[in-house]
């Protein structure tokens, strides 16, 4: 599989179309010294550019970062499904967990009462249309 930056080109480009025709006129008219695109052979395309480099290693090591909550939410996903029993785990992992779920009980009761009031809102808008 060729690893060509032209071929990851959001849009496809129409060679028929009247205006590539025209932008390729005053590119070969301008620039008659500079090589085609075409004419440049397929390993050139590949070499990756320094800033390039550093931009992958940037991506790879924060994709590898790993937060308290989301090391919270695996630790609560395996407590609920059995694979960890409260006795296994630390006074501080317990205490961080209660934190977690009363957090999570607190977002899930200001959910509901949104919705209590958005279902009031609909009955009221209800009644007073009929």
């Amino acid at each position: 599989m060729k690893e060509n930056t032209d071929e990851k080109s959001l849009l496809k480009v129409n060679e028929n179309s009247i205006f590539y025709k025209i932008k390729q006129f005053f590119k070969n008219l301008f620039h008659k010294n500079e090589p085609a695109v075409n004419d440049i052979p397929a390993e050139a395309n590949i070499v990756i550019k320094p800033d390039e480099d550093k931009k992958n290693t940037f991506m790879e090591e924060i994709k590898k970062i790993e937060d308290e909550e989301t090391l919270l939410l695996k630790l609560q996903k395996k407590y609920r499904s059995g694979e960890i029993k409260e006795e296994d785990l630390t006074s501080e992992q317990v205490n961080s967990l209660c934190k977690l779920y009363d957090k999570q009980i607190a977002n899930l009761r200001k959910s509901n009462e949104i919705r209590k009031q958005k279902l009031l809102e609909y009955r009221r808008r209800l009644q007073t249309d009929n």
